[in-house]
This record gives structure tokens, sequence and C-alpha cells, in this order.
């Protein structure tokens, strides 16, 4: 299994994150994931509307709006309705599909 794909897998399993839709990994570990350059600490994540509404309801000391887009950061996790306005059917298109999660296409 890839290094990136373990960490992130590990740290849901100890977050106790479930989602109904597998979220999609963007940011410095989908860079990682790719050879591009090292993640930082956190992990960030896009899910779909529904799974963030229950994140949402379970973490509401952890919710956050940047410019009307929505988000929750339990433990090292970004984990974003949207990024730039763009939502989880934006980020998916031609995602790779790991066990647990989607990753970001390289050219998105």
């Amino acid at each position: 299994m890839n290094e990136v794909i373990a960490k992130v897998e590990e740290q849901l399993i100890k977050e106790n994150l479930t989602f109904k839709s597998k979220p999609i990994l963007i940011g410095g570990m989908a860079m990682e994931y790719y050879g591009i350059r090292k993640s930082g600490a956190d992990i960030d994540l896009v899910i779909t509307g529904e799974d963030y509404e229950q994140l949402a309801g379970i973490y509401p000391d952890k919710r956050k709006d940047i410019y009307g887009d929505l988000g929750v950061t339990p433990g090292i996790f970004e984990i974003w309705r949207s990024i730039a306005l763009l939502d989880y059917e934006f980020f998916l298109k031609e995602a790779i599909e790991e066990e647990r999660v989607y990753v970001i296409s390289i050219d998105r």
C-alpha cells in the first residue's frame, strides 16, 4: 500500500471518521502521493454535502466558513464541502480510487 494512503487511512481510523461517500484527498498529501513534494502536517479532504452536514453536527465547535467554503477540522484533518466553491463532484472527476479514499486527479 502507498505510504500516503496508509497514513491517511490510519488517521481516519484514529479519529473514528466515517463517510457515506469516500472522501477525496487533496492538498499536500495528494502532492506527496504523486511524488511532487512532501506534505505538511495536516490532511485535506473534500466530502459530499451530506457527509459535511453529518460531520458538522458531530463537531459544531470545529466548523469553518471561508468565503462560503464550509469545513470541519477534527484532529489533523481539514475536511471541506467545497474549495473555491468547487464541490465533491468537480474533484471526483478522474480521481484515483483507493480503499477508503479517492485521490484528486493530478490534472485537477
